[in-house]
């Protein structure tokens, strides 16, 4: 793999403060870096944040003072990072931890998706006194420029009301009343217009938007791109296991019971398991409903949903297929519950009122191994 990053150090007079000796927020100064681009900002202290600074950046033994981090998301590379530390030394070795972590970035996407590897390939780190920057862009030279020269003048008296970088800022969070409703995002993906949608709406839009242009295009079957789904969301998710707890400390999520639990939290109980994967069921005109009913000798509240492909249903079961263990869990498991006989349900623990649900007999799509 070739060396990727030109790494520019030059430790300013003023410890890497701007005219006067202010201190740059580093969001203000990731906006500068960032351009015309359209990204968007981790919540600093957020799980998102915290697992980027540490896992992905390795920063976690650093003393950062301040920092800021802007990604695309989704199928895009492109990401800006600022980081203030403690010292100017401290800003300086973070630079070769950063370099790492482009190369790991670069390989992240090579054999997958070339033009974003070559995206990671061109990224640039800059240390600047106290502070570290970080560029994957179309121009990361040009942004890390802009970063540089910000460092020069006075820092914007209000830079935290300052507009995310690159586009107009999304609506608020709706907050803890909001209540996930499927057409919104049906609406927003058929049209190509989510001006409309909230925050959660937003995410659970990018998502949606990644896997059915990525992973499950209408280049495949129906059958494949029903498969790819599946298994993406079992990739995405884990069941939310503090809904068993008898503990008060542990805390259920509160949207483990629709797609944002799913695709952006990542914790999900049945329901969040069936309305995703109707949800992208919908979106992609293979008709699919939930069925509501029990499960296991306790007769627990359940739901699982049902496919029709090629005139005839099947049983899908996803959180079945996502058994919460300590150790890897075969194919064979994964796809215990995928393109099943209602039969085959029945003979498992699954129990439901039958009128009105269409008997699942065929198998002609059932997991292909």
């Amino acid at each position: 793999m070739k060396k990727l990053i030109a790494l520019a150090l030059s430790l300013l007079a003023l410890g890497g403060c701007g005219a006067a000796g202010a201190v740059w927020p580093a969001a203000a100064l990731a906006a500068e870096a960032a351009g015309d681009a359209a990204l968007t900002a981790l919540e600093p202290g957020s799980a998102e944040y915290d697992a980027c600074v540490g896992e992905l950046y390795g920063l976690g033994g650093y003393e950062i003072l301040d920092g800021a981090i802007l990604a695309a998301g989704g199928a895009s590379a492109e990401e800006v990072a600022v980081f203030r530390f403690a010292s100017a030394g401290e800003a300086a070795q973070a630079a070769g931890t950063l370099e790492a972590y482009l190369l790991r970035r670069e390989a992240d996407f090579t054999g997958y998706m070339p033009d974003e590897a070559s995206l990671a390939a061109a990224g640039e780190v800059r240390a600047e006194g106290v502070y570290c920057a970080m560029a994957i862009l179309p121009d990361a030279a040009e942004a890390m420029e802009r970063f540089a020269e910000a460092l020069g003048g006075e820092p914007p008296e209000d830079s935290s009301a300052a507009p995310e970088p690159g586009a107009a800022a999304p609506e608020e969070s709706a907050g803890p009343g909001w209540e996930y409703d499927e057409a919104r995002i049906v609406e927003a993906y058929n049209s190509g217009d989510s001006s409309g949608l909230c925050a959660e709406e937003l995410a659970i839009l990018e998502r949606v938007e990644y896997v059915l242009a990525e992973l499950a295009p209408d280049t495949l079957s129906d059958y494949e791109r029903e498969l790819a789904i599946h298994d993406y969301i079992i990739g995405c998710a884990s069941y939310d296991s503090n809904t068993l707890s008898r503990l008060p400390f542990f805390t259920e999520d509160p949207n483990n019971r629709n797609p944002y639990g799913a695709l952006v939290s990542g914790r999900a109980v049945c329901e969040g398991y069936s309305s995703t994967f109707r949800l992208f069921m919908e979106l992609t005109g293979i008709e699919c409903i939930t069925v509501t009913g029990e499960a296991n000798a306790g007769r627990e509240p359940h739901a699982w949903n049902m496919v029709k492909l090629d005139g005839e249903w099947y049983c899908v079961d996803v959180t079945w297929d996502d058994p919460t263990t300590l150790g890897p869990v075969s194919e064979s498991v994964k796809h215990r519950y995928f393109n099943v006989t209602s039969d085959f349900l029945r003979a498992n623990s699954h129990f439901w009122d039958e009128n009105g649900v269409p008997e699942a007999e065929a198998t002609r799509w059932a997991w292909q191994g």
